[in-house]
């Protein structure tokens, strides 16, 4: 409906004003929690091109990330779904747009079921970024996370990574399993472009816990190649059959 919305609004500009009480009160709170709706946030000309992104690459990441309806219909953000997801994705586009006043900081995210916080060091964060940030929005889009580096009061991180020894704090956001594909991907990333950085010491580990969780197996050297298929084509193979990361 929202998608039908927005290009009925694109032709006939004003469109959407006819039907708005309609279409954001509609089906409120009849889903099972008791809590679906619809929220809306207005947009200027200049904010909306931001919030939409290229090819609308900017709506879908926080579409994805929050699991919550994200929409543009003219000028209005429209979020359905639960109040936890609408929650979300106001929370994502708010931090969208600060990150364009300077250095964000989430504070608290170490209380927040929906984040995940990678120390990338220093001398590996043009290499996980890539040009014109190619390579963290190729794994927000393979994962649907929202991704950004924190900086609290400007400075330049955190003590005791990388080889200068310092850290910036990489944010991501979205569901666990998400979360979780994409922080294997960065730590991968940053592996080969600094060994040991997380592997230093690491032991295999086969988890008991209920659930979604984490295991390891540690490689040769030989091994690595063979499991890992050209282009990646072997590893790829086992995740998708056993359904597992």
């Amino acid at each position: 409906e929202l998608k039908v919305l927005s290009a009925v609004e694109t032709k006939m500009p004003g469109n959407f004003k006819q039907c708005w009480d309609d279409v954001i009160d509609r089906d409120k709170s009849k889903d099972e929690t008791g809590t679906w709706g619809t929220d809306t946030m207005t947009f200027q000309d200049d904010e909306l091109s931001y919030a939409l992104g290229k090819q609308g690459g900017t709506r879908k990441k926080l579409e994805r990330s929050s699991q919550c309806i994200v929409q543009y219909v003219g000028h209005s953000a429209v979020f359905s779904g639960t109040k936890s997801e609408r929650k979300r994705a106001r929370e994502y586009m708010k931090w969208l747009f600060a990150q364009l006043e300077g250095p964000l900081f989430i504070e608290g995210w170490q209380d927040r079921e929906d984040c995940t916080v990678v120390n990338v060091p220093q001398d590996c964060i043009g290499y996980v970024t890539g040009s014109r940030r190619a390579a963290l929005g190729g794994i927000e889009e393979e994962w649907g996370v929202l991704m950004f580096f924190m900086n609290k009061d400007g400075g330049t991180g955190y003590k005791g990574g990388g080889k200068n020894g310092s850290t910036e704090m990489l944010m991501i956001c979205g569901e666990e399993r998400c979360r979780r594909g994409a922080e294997l991907k960065v730590m991968s990333s940053v592996e080969t472009k600094s060994p040991g950085t997380f592997t230093r010491g690491l032991r295999e580990k086969v988890s008991d816990r209920r659930g979604f969780d984490t295991d390891r197996m540690i490689f040769k050297d030989d091994e690595l190649s063979y499991a890992l298929g050209k282009e990646g084509s072997t590893r790829k193979k086992l995740a998708l059959a056993s359904d597992c990361i």
